[in-house]
């Protein structure tokens, strides 16, 4: 289970799925000039793997760039980098859930990360309280909500596969899978941390002595409690995930974090404990409603609607 800062959920339903599920990448400010080729791709129904693969079975073992992973059940908009030399390959290509809109250049490949951010809009059924929705979201993009992993990070039994690679039980050659195991094994405590951190606090984050705090692109461990930059945004807290070259809290804060921390053979890095969704647009329609609103790279669509439901959801639903 996970904690959230909202006192009261509203009830509401969602299925993720190409009809009601739309994301777009927000990009970087591409050259229009160099090596590799930008293409700007609608998917639908198709995992970013699975775009990877499409191209591969027509283009041959290509390399290709990609900023971040999209959900399979949504239709999605994302970009991708190939060398400009398949330029003309591209021109035949044809799938029924691939569409090329656009292309342009760039200095060098796509690489993950490589975003501002990710535009969501999200149609969700049965909202017991329209009203009630709309103040718990606006409410959300003041206050901010929890920044957890979602479900989509996980797969079906990852967890379980990561548990049992990182304690011995489960081996794998694949050094892709190995670390995309770790990956994950470091996502749950991410989130188990933070679950801990929520409970202990009302409506906003509660703040400890030895926080790492984030502002702009410099992490700075704090021996006070930074309440008035908090709360104006100029900062934010962070927690770990593990690694052997990363900043770890002090005093209070390590406390907590300490129990979610681990040796593992990756360099580690801070994820922002709270993220703040943008709205842009709440309309209802029939007995639910649609859902237009940004988040910063890394974090997911499927949090936002567990804050406004206060419930975790899995890739069936709402548990």
């Amino acid at each position: 289970m996970r904690s959230y800062l909202i006192k009261e959920g509203v009830g509401l339903r969602f299925r993720s799925s190409v009809e009601d599920f739309f994301v777009a990448e927000i990009p970087l400010q591409w050259k229009g000039k160099g090596g590799h080729l930008v293409l700007k791709i609608e998917k639908k129904g198709l995992s970013t793997w699975d775009l990877i693969t499409v191209f591969k079975r027509e283009f041959g073992d290509v390399k290709i760039g990609y900023a971040g992973l999209k959900d399979k059940h949504a239709t999605t908009i994302q970009y991708i980098s190939l060398h400009k030399n398949l330029y003309k390959l591209l021109k035949r290509f044809k799938h029924p859930a691939i569409k090329i809109i656009a292309t342009t250049l760039h200095n060098k490949p796509i690489s993950m990360g490589d975003l501002l951010g990710n535009r969501f809009v999200m149609r969700v059924h049965d909202v017991v309280d329209f009203q009630k929705l709309q103040d718990l979201a606006h409410w959300t993009a003041i206050h901010g909500m929890p920044n957890y992993f979602g479900h989509q990070r996980f797969g079906r039994d990852g967890l379980q596969k990561a548990k049992a690679f990182v304690e011995g039980d489960y081996f794998t050659k694949d050094k892709k899978m190995q670390k995309f195991l770790l990956f994950i094994y470091q996502s749950d405590l991410f989130n188990r941390w933070l679950d801990e951190r929520v409970r202990k606090s009302s409506g906003y984050f509660k703040l400890l002595r030895g926080e790492v705090y984030r502002k702009g692109e410099k992490l700075f461990v704090s021996d006070t409690i930074l309440q008035e930059p908090f709360l104006k945004k100029e900062i934010v807290p962070t927690g770990l995930l593990p690694g052997s070259k990363v900043i770890r809290s002090k005093g209070e804060a390590k406390k907590i974090e300490t129990k979610y921390d681990a040796l593992l053979p990756l360099q580690g890095e801070r994820r922002d404990a709270i993220v703040y969704p943008k709205i842009s647009d709440i309309k209802k329609e029939g007995d639910g409603a649609w859902l237009e609103f940004t988040l910063p790279k890394g974090s997911y669509a499927t949090i936002f609607l567990e804050n406004l439901a206060k419930k975790p959801m899995s890739h069936k639903g709402f548990i």
